[in-house]
């Protein structure tokens, strides 16, 4: 049907709480030849940014999500460091103090008790509290959901007020988490799956609600001052497939830059990739790279890091090595047209280029999340494939993108969670 579902998009060693990131460097392979150079006058400088927890000299914080048995499989395997930074969902706003809803997979009772208890929807276990605990030297990103498939008018709720009591006890989860909140509220904006976020300015009213809430602290005196608030478009087009149109105003969603830090977007199709709409000709369809431009020229107009916040290549599957439709709106029926690919072509296809991406906006993106999923085991997203076909994306389980995949992170710009320390440049 689509590449998303309305229920829960994506489910899922010491800082100090409060405390800034840094990043030090280590004697590893030098950066390549394809980042920006400094001269290039349309390039943000790393100065420019005051937004929390930007890495210094220009290097990246590398993400690892999306659910802990992903997270759990790609550190397990004893091929790679630990991540600068792992990825959980807090899904919906609107039960993070419902016991019978697993609080949102937030891991805090009502009391802020621990509760082993994982919230699964189907996408791979989740509970972000023991995430945050088992993985200290990681910043932490969360995916809070106001989407409003959950709650009839919950984005006007919550800018009424509805909800505070939820905003006070994530603002108090935020205040415990010893290491850096990067916090994607109301992700995917532009999504068309994402019911109720059509309604442009009650998002924005939402967002806002949410944001000032958190600052003025919960049931502290103060705000946490380890969060990053992240606003998170699609950059899909499968969006524009959707809807038959390029979204070409992203403004009508922007909350403000006094309450935005970072821009983030989503990355799941090879680069050149576009969607298919029976009415408008596919070379005129938007495609990867111009939807993640279209996000990545509003941040440097507005000054704001970029946070590739999800990423990863839909429609391969890294250990069986074969390609297959991702769904209707891309390539045809989900699963089917299956196309056996060696892992040297896979990350040839999807990888290389996407990572000769990141180098050459090294200037803006500061951070990227890949997601390390067997998407195909999961219920949400495998078969009969009603969210289109994801497959399974990995590394480990591919000797050869392994290999590739290490060559890649040993790269000097990349952050690992033994590059973290507090206390650097914002």
């Amino acid at each position: 049907m689509i590449t998303k579902f309305t229920l829960a998009r994506h489910l899922g060693a010491g800082l100090v709480a409060g405390a800034l990131l840094s990043l030090v460097a280590c004697d590893r392979e030098q950066p390549s030849a394809g980042i920006a150079a400094e001269t290039d006058v349309e390039k943000v400088q790393a100065a420019d940014f005051t937004a929390p927890f930007v890495p210094s000299d220009k290097r990246q914080l590398l993400f690892i999500g999306q659910d802990r048995k992903s997270i759990d499989s790609y550190v397990d395997s004893g091929f790679f460091p630990a991540p600068g930074g792992v990825t959980a969902y807090i899904v919906p706003i609107y039960e993070l103090r419902n016991p019978d809803k697993y609080f949102g997979g937030m891991g805090l009772d009502n009391d802020l008790q621990p509760t082993e208890r994982a919230a699964d929807w189907g996408g791979g276990p989740a509970n972000a509290w023991k995430l945050a605990t088992d993985f200290p030297g990681s910043a932490l990103a969360i995916g809070l959901d106001i989407n409003e498939s959950f709650r009839e008018g919950g984005l006007a709720g919550i800018a009424a007020g509805d909800f505070d009591a939820e905003i006070d006890k994530l603002a108090d989860f935020i205040r415990l988490v010893e290491s850096p909140v990067f916090l994607r509220i109301g992700y995917e904006f532009d999504g068309v799956w994402n019911q109720g976020y059509e309604k442009a300015n009650e998002y924005v009213a939402a967002w806002q609600h949410i944001v000032t809430r958190i600052r003025a602290g919960g049931t502290g005196d103060k705000g946490p001052e380890n969060v990053a608030f992240i606003w998170q478009g699609s950059a899909s087009p499968a969006d524009d497939a959707i809807e038959g149109k390029y979204e070409a105003d992203i403004s009508i969603w922007y909350p403000g830059d006094e309450y935005v830090d970072w821009i983030g977007l989503s990355w799941f199709l090879l680069i050149d990739e576009s969607g298919i709409h029976s009415d408008i000709p596919k070379e005129e369809m938007a495609t990867q790279r111009e939807l993640a431009d279209q996000i990545l020229e509003f941040s440097r107009a507005k000054q704001k890091p970029v946070f590739v916040a999800e990423a990863a290549p839909q429609g391969y599957d890294l250990k069986q090595e074969f390609n297959a439709n991702i769904n209707v709106m891309i390539d045809g029926p989900p699963a089917q047209g299956k196309i056996a690919v060696a892992g040297a072509d896979i990350w040839q296809q999807w990888f290389a280029p996407f990572f000769e991406y990141i180098d050459q906006n090294q200037d803006v993106i500061r951070a990227v999340a890949y997601i390390n999923c067997n998407w195909d085991e999961q219920p949400m997203w495998g078969a009969p494939y009603n969210n289109g076909f994801w497959g399974d994306t990995r590394v480990e389980t591919n000797a050869v993108i392994t290999d590739l995949w290490l060559q890649e992170i040993r790269n000097t710009r990349w952050a690992h969670a033994q590059s973290l320390q507090k206390n650097l440049m914002h």
